[in-house]
């Protein structure tokens, strides 16, 4: 049938998306994938474990202001304080006769966004047909390099096992390219295409099948080094991201680096470059953001990462891949500046690395 739509390009319209537009406003479509699939089985059960103390002072929490649209202060206060933490399962969705389209895929009653566009009205046909295929990215690995390098790097090998895997076509991240060569990682990206059978993960479990693909991972970067880096690294935030302005950064960074540590700059520097200053890092401090994950691929098992936060963004997403790599997970709260940005109490700093000293001595 593709092949028909091929031969008649020039007289067939592509109405599949207008298709699912209609649906959709009828409600008749599937709000989840599982009423559209049909087959799903567990990769990797649910999990329940024991969590490692995070470290910070209680009284900061005083000054939470409020957090991303994504989640709630009460989540994100209970990722903090949790002795216990949940992983879910991860999960494998089969479905039937789907086409990715510019970045949307859809399926009969069901369409996932991938990339951060719009829904197209008119779209040509797909121009290529695939057997079976299995999804290796997602929205969000798509959207934020964070999440490419914590969520989207390991969800590709377990794609791989499964299926052919394929992702979709966008522009790349800075430091994507040089991270998928050193991690053995390609990307076969489509824009067009139909495809007969497809796997679609559900992988946001911090389970240890994740955490044995993570551990791959970082074996595959570590392979490429030769000596340690720094014990104790500062990453800069960069300008690529959104804004979170540390106003007081130069007091900051002047401060840490009196105390040992090493000033990184990843927009400055290759993958490589990168990881070889962050080999074994005990401590990794730095404003919340994607940027600090470049520290969970190299840094050492038991390392601590601490997350400076804006008071008006509490977000502690990175306790969990902290846990998932069995290391711990520390956080400064700022404060407020007229004019914008926040800053940071530099004798609350000063409490938050003698805490993180103590831990790495008791464990030690």
């Amino acid at each position: 049938m593709l092949e028909r739509r091929k031969q008649e390009q020039g007289f067939f319209v592509y109405l599949r998306p207008f298709r699912d537009k209609t649906i959709s406003l009828l409600g008749l479509n599937y709000k989840h994938i599982a009423d559209a699939c049909v087959r799903t089985w567990e990769l990797a059960p649910a999990q329940s474990k024991s969590a490692s103390p995070a470290l910070y002072d209680p009284a900061e929490l005083n000054h939470v202001l409020g957090t991303w649209s994504g989640t709630t202060i009460a989540d994100e206060m209970h990722k903090l304080i949790t002795p216990v933490q949940h992983h879910a399962a991860t999960r494998a969705f089969l479905l039937k006769d789907l086409d990715v389209v510019d970045g949307y895929i859809y399926g009969h009653r069901w369409k996932s966004r991938l990339l951060p566009v719009g829904p197209p009205i008119w779209a040509s046909a797909p121009e290529a047909r695939i057997p079976h295929g299995s999804l290796a990215c997602s929205w969000a690995g798509n959207v934020y390099f964070g999440h490419w390098v914590t969520d989207d790097l390991s969800l590709y090998l377990a794609a791989a096992e499964l299926c052919t895997p394929f992702t979709m076509e966008r522009r790349p991240y800075l430091h994507e390219p040089q991270y998928r060569e050193l991690l053995q990682i390609p990307n076969p990206a489509l824009r067009r295409a139909h495809v007969d059978e497809m796997i679609v993960l559900e992988d946001i479990g911090q389970n240890d099948h994740k955490r044995r693909r993570q551990e791959l991972l970082r074996s595959r970067l570590r392979s490429h080094l030769r000596k340690p880096g720094s014990e104790y690294v500062f990453v800069r935030r960069g300008a690529s991201g959104e804004a979170r302005e540390l106003v007081n950064s130069s007091e900051v960074e002047s401060f840490l680096s009196s105390q040992g540590f090493a000033i990184l700059d990843p927009e400055a520097l290759q993958p490589l470059d990168i990881a070889a200053q962050l080999l074994d890092a005990r401590v990794v401090v730095g404003v919340e953001g994607s940027q600090l994950v470049h520290a969970l691929l190299t840094m050492a098992p038991g390392g601590i990462l601490c997350c400076i936060q804006p008071p008006w963004r509490f977000n502690n997403i990175h306790r969990g891949h902290t846990e998932c790599l069995n290391m711990r997970y520390a956080t400064l709260l700022g404060r407020p500046c007229e004019g914008g940005g926040f800053s940071v109490e530099i004798d609350g700093l000063k409490r938050l690395l003698n805490k993180m000293d103590e831990a790495l001595s008791v464990a030690a």
